[in-house]
């Protein structure tokens, strides 16, 4: 059984691979989870863990035991209705009754077709004061990321213990980015892998930045934590990686965004590798 470290105040490698692979599970189908997620050990008698929306579009699968509750979103598939909810570039403000910023229009609809479900079972799953881990790939990593800020502003006293995102579009204007980092900054990380061109939209001439601790993994494989890479060591690190893809049919930027290709990373990191 993969192991899980309920405690992490920061960083945890076990975490990462493990949170990666929930990202990758969500993919699945509900039987696929469901025959997955009881070999993790959680219960499914109560058959209340896979929560969809067709009209969005938007999927998430939220389990918890005796120690931890995980919440996994699901990402874009290439579906035209995911797509279309990553292109809608217009923000609304989050939230009326709290006004912290502006958040990207689609990714607030998307987890507001969903959210009142999920908060209710948060409510009846956290028995024991578990502790809260939220996850998710491209669009499932920008829902994960408001969730963790609406959990943290509504329930301050039993807020979230971990965010942990792969492949993360940016979400919100600079505003929303500086509360969010107020709250979560220590306990959100987000992985972005080399060329991963999603990880640059929207772009920031629209007024969107990203939130949380970066974790970068280079042209190698390697994780380099938050600012250990210079911006412009990075741009090369890009380059290089773009230079050693050059004949491959894929572009490297997609390519980068692969769920696998983060998985792969993130168990690498787990044994030690990197």
């Amino acid at each position: 059984m993969r192991k899980f470290n309920h405690r992490a105040k920061g960083f945890s490698k076990i975490n990462l691979s493990y949170l990666s692979h929930c990202s990758h599970l969500v993919y699945k189908s509900k039987q696929e989870i469901a025959q997955e997620l009881e070999k993790l050990g959680f219960d499914l008698s109560r058959d209340r863990y896979f929560f969809s929306d067709p009209e969005t579009d938007t999927q998430a699968f939220l389990v918890g035991d005796a120690r931890k509750i995980i919440l996994a979103f699901r990402g874009t598939e290439g579906k035209l209705a995911d797509w279309a909810t990553d292109a809608r570039i217009f923000k609304r403000q989050w939230t009326q009754a709290q006004p912290l910023g502006a958040v990207h229009r689609g990714f607030y609809s998307a987890l507001s077709s969903l959210w009142e479900a999920l908060e209710e079972e948060v409510a009846h799953l956290r028995t024991n004061n578990q502790s809260l881990w939220i996850t998710g790939h491209s669009l499932g990593g920008a829902l994960a990321s408001l969730a963790a800020a609406t959990f943290e502003l509504q329930h301050p006293q039993q807020g979230v213990n971990g965010v942990y995102t792969f492949g993360q579009p940016r979400i919100a204007d600079q505003e929303f980015s500086q509360n969010y980092n107020k709250l979560l900054k220590e306990r959100s990380f987000r992985c972005v892998n080399n060329n991963d061109v999603v990880t640059r939209v929207p772009p920031q001439i629209f007024g969107y930045s990203h939130v949380g601790k970066l974790l970068y993994f280079d042209a190698d494989g390697e994780l380099q934590r938050d600012n250990s890479l210079s911006w412009w060591a990075r741009f090369w690190d890009r380059l290089e990686g773009r230079y050693d893809d050059v004949f491959n049919l894929t572009p490297d930027g997609v390519t980068d965004h692969s769920i696998e290709i983060y998985l792969n990373l993130a168990e690498k990191t787990h044994q030690g590798n990197s």
